[in-house]
């Protein structure tokens, strides 16, 4: 039986035409509903408006996965990735979904990367073992991944020199042989850390090599490794740019037969050598204009190695201003403990030593009848400043001062790829270093994709992500798909990587 519902919800009337059916397995009685429409007045004639022909929305996914990956496929790293994997698994795609896994780093989703590529998205099963595959240390599938698009990295980016550098990633799970209580180069709040270091392109801040450490290595004594593994990617004739935390005549000898640029840490006997010779540095003989800056130079030669001592006045005053602003707030503070009553002579020292915080090598504090009295250092003040605005550089190479300076002051590419790859690594809680060494290899995987992008667009890494994060695609319940409406920012990626939605 057929017939028409009216359904009234206020002013409005809507009409349905309800068939009652008998269902053959239950033997129930069932009604099925098809909406005609809504009933309104025409010319004081009641009508019936028919539904629109509306292809209803299934869901929205995200572009920017699909995006990082079909960059990535036309710079040919699946195809590198294919090729080296060759022999190594009988996983389907292997290659492929290895990239897939680090573009969807970016939005945690795979969003429309089956829609475009056909390629489904792996169970939680087929994930762990890729993974597992990845961060394999034997054989060191890393290496093999890494090494095969190295070289085509460094033929796109890196004719300008490669900057090499160490940071920690914290560690907050329970066990991994990697995590160690390491806090070379900051305090990390108790948290055991996973060292790795990690060498980009100078121009455009490419990844072209990482390697993962326990966290108690300091930096100095992993330059003979890393010298060894360049050479094993091919990469034998590059600038390298290192910190001063990697100085070290060993360290420059492995690395003899690459143009070098570094920086001389101010403990060394040399670095206080080194200023001593350059008393008259601040001569108009000597001076280089870099940006606004004024800096004075003076060079000298130790075993056909150039050091050169450059001189700041701005950066003297800006250190001074800030060191002795620091020094006040501290003695501020100590005096405000001084009228402070303590529960035992232990504990006044043990508050007042902390309150100097990392000031405390330039006070002397003394327990005097319950409360404490304390001394500047003054040779230690002046020893501090006396060096402030001061810095030495090393280089093996003929170039200009001014453009020694400029090259070294251009290696924070490897400070950002450190900030911005590590923000996908943390938090790290792999209990294995199959798994940390994967973790670490994928974040940095989806790092250099977003940077190559930004490279391409001249865009900055926060701008590209901001962009490709708010491109979006709607999938209907027909099969049909079209991206939401596009800004003009977006229009422009899409175009300047040939790629359509």
């Amino acid at each position: 039986m057929t017939y028409t519902r009216r359904i009234i919800r206020g002013d409005n009337v809507y009409l349905y035409r309800v068939t009652s059916y008998r269902d053959h397995d239950t033997g129930k009685v069932k009604q099925k509903a098809e909406y005609l429409g809504k009933e309104i007045l025409r010319d004081s004639e009641k009508i019936i408006q028919k539904p629109r022909n509306r292809v209803s929305v299934r869901r929205v996914l995200d572009s920017a996965p699909y995006i990082l990956y079909r960059h990535a496929e036309d710079f040919g790293i699946q195809d590198d990735f294919i090729s080296a994997l060759e022999g190594l698994t009988n996983m389907r795609e292997a290659a492929r979904r290895a990239v897939m896994l680090a573009a969807s780093s970016v939005t945690g989703t795979y969003g429309s990367m089956e829609l475009h590529t056909g390629i489904r998205a792996g169970t939680v099963k087929e994930d762990r073992d890729l993974v597992d595959l990845i961060g394999s240390p034997d054989p060191d599938t890393v290496s093999i991944l890494e090494r095969s698009i190295s070289g085509r990295i460094v033929k796109s980016y890196g004719s300008h020199g490669i900057v090499y550098d160490l940071s920690a990633v914290k560690y907050y799970g329970s066990s991994n042989d990697l995590a160690r209580y390491g806090h070379y180069y900051h305090t990390n709040g108790g948290n055991r850390e996973i060292n790795f270091v990690l060498a980009v392109t100078r121009s455009g801040g490419i990844p072209v090599h990482h390697r993962i450490m326990p966290g108690n290595i300091v930096s100095v004594s992993t330059v003979s490794s890393f010298a060894r593994e360049l050479k094993d990617l091919g990469i034998r004739t590059a600038m390298i740019v290192m910190d001063r935390g990697f100085y070290s005549s060993r360290n420059i000898t492995d690395l003899k037969n690459y143009s070098l640029i570094g920086a001389i840490p101010a403990s060394l006997k040399i670095y206080r050598d080194l200023l001593a010779k350059s008393k008259n540095i601040e001569n108009s003989r000597n001076y280089i204009q870099y940006h606004e800056e004024t800096v004075f130079y003076s060079e000298h030669s130790i075993d056909s190695i150039r050091y050169i001592v450059y001189f700041s006045a701005k950066g003297r005053a800006d250190r001074t201003q800030a060191f002795y602003s620091k020094l006040s707030d501290t003695e501020r503070d100590l005096k405000d403990l001084q009228s402070r009553e303590f529960d035992s002579e232990q504990d006044m020292i043990r508050t007042s030593v902390s309150a100097t915080g990392n000031m405390s090598r330039y006070f002397e504090i003394h327990p005097s009848k319950g409360t404490f009295t304390y001394r500047l250092k003054h040779n230690a003040i002046q020893a501090r400043t006396n060096r402030m605005g001061f810095f030495v550089l090393f280089t093996n190479t003929m170039m200009g001062t001014d453009d020694i300076l400029r090259i070294y002051r251009e290696k924070d590419v490897v400070e950002k790829a450190f900030m911005h790859s590590k923000a996908a690594m943390e938090p790290l809680y792999s209990r294995t270093e199959t798994g940390t060494r994967a973790r670490i290899f994928l974040s940095i995987l989806e790092y250099t994709m977003i940077r190559m992008i930004a490279n391409r667009c001249d865009l900055s890494y926060a701008e590209t992500v901001k962009i490709i994060s708010g491109i979006k695609e709607v999938v209907y319940s027909n099969g049909s798909h079209a991206p939401v409406e596009l800004t003009k920012e977006q229009k422009y990626v899409l175009e300047k990587l040939s790629i359509e939605l």
